[in-house]
């Protein structure tokens, strides 16, 4: 059921491989900025979502190595990272 899950999820987001978890972790990023209003609230979500999506693939999908589990989360963490600490930076 999780794998259906996934699998319906990654095919709504246009793009291939690797670009589907930079644009699920944007998405969740700009979604959490509407409702936060701190400075690193949509990372903090981010990364939450990302742990959570990443420990379950990690449980579920056993098939899936740690190395290529950690590179998908730090495509999923690395923009908002980014787009964070310039916004802090810039107050």
């Amino acid at each position: 059921m999780y794998s259906n899950f996934r699998a319906l999820l990654l095919n709504t987001i246009p793009g291939s491989c690797f670009s589907d978890f930079i644009y699920l972790g944007m998405l969740v990023f700009i979604i959490a900025g509407f409702f936060s209003n701190k400075k690193w609230g949509p990372f903090v979500a981010t990364v939450i979502f990302a742990v959570i999506f990443k420990t379950l693939d990690w449980l579920v999908l056993a098939g899936q190595s740690s190395g290529l589990i950690l590179e998908q989360f730090l495509h999923m963490i690395f923009l908002p990272l980014v787009i964070s600490f310039l916004y802090s930076r810039r107050s």
